[in-house]
């Protein structure tokens, strides 16, 4: 179901970085993410934590022993590691239901939640057991309306000529960053799950959608 629409973006998002689980909050950013909640913090340090959490995956693959795609529970671990500290899942999670979130009982939104990161963590070990050594280049960062709002714009180097534009979305909160969007060549990730999820939900339920994604992650071949 998700692989026709996402897997070329999926995929340009791994040869990016494998980086971070993206959470969205765009048009329907919650409240507590208001304005002038990050006083110790700049868009610089937004950038920084891209950047910084890139290069720490990318060591930590470059640094096993053997081909992580001969080990994907390892690869699983490397992206826990590195990229699930920097989510918001719930917030994602809030955006790519949308009424239907607000609908869910209790258990089923823990149901989705745990469904939906092994999904996203599945997905990520994918793209980590295929990386390969590339140069990712950081455009200069731009002021935005919001100060508590960043975008990280990189550009992926292609053998087919021009670069894939790769720009995070970011929010602040407490001073600490955290991406909550990602655009591949200007699709955004949020709206590929969004769109997904949503004809599952009107075809069998958000029930049948949390099935959906337990047999997706259940599939050793997925």
């Amino acid at each position: 179901m998700f692989k026709h629409r996402s897997n070329h973006a999926t995929r340009l998002l791994g040869t990016a970085a494998a980086l971070m689980l993206f959470t969205a909050l765009s048009a329907m950013t919650p409240t507590a993410q208001a304005e002038g909640s990050c006083p110790g913090s700049s868009h610089a340090d937004a950038q920084k934590l891209v950047q910084e959490t890139t290069d720490k995956l990318f060591a930590a693959v470059k640094a096993q022993d053997g081909p992580l795609t001969e080990n994907p529970a390892k690869a699983r671990q490397l992206v826990e590691e590195f990229v699930t500290p920097h989510v918001d899942l719930e917030g994602f999670s809030k955006l790519v239901l949308g009424k239907y979130w607000r609908q869910a009982t209790v258990e089923q939104r823990k149901e989705f939640l745990s469904q939906f990161h092994n999904l996203i963590l599945r997905t990520y070990a994918t793209a980590v057991t295929s990386y390969i050594g590339i140069e990712i280049e950081y455009q200069p960062m731009r002021e935005e309306p919001r100060e508590n709002f960043a975008t990280v714009r990189t550009v992926i180097p292609s053998n087919a000529g021009e670069g894939v534009k790769v720009h995070y979305r970011l929010h602040c909160r407490d001073n600490v960053w955290r991406v909550f969007d990602v655009s591949i060549a200007g699709v955004s990730m949020v709206t590929t799950y969004r769109t997904a999820f949503s004809a599952e939900v009107k075809k069998s339920g958000l029930d049948g959608l949390i099935k959906v994604l337990e047999q997706k992650n259940s599939d050793t071949n997925a």
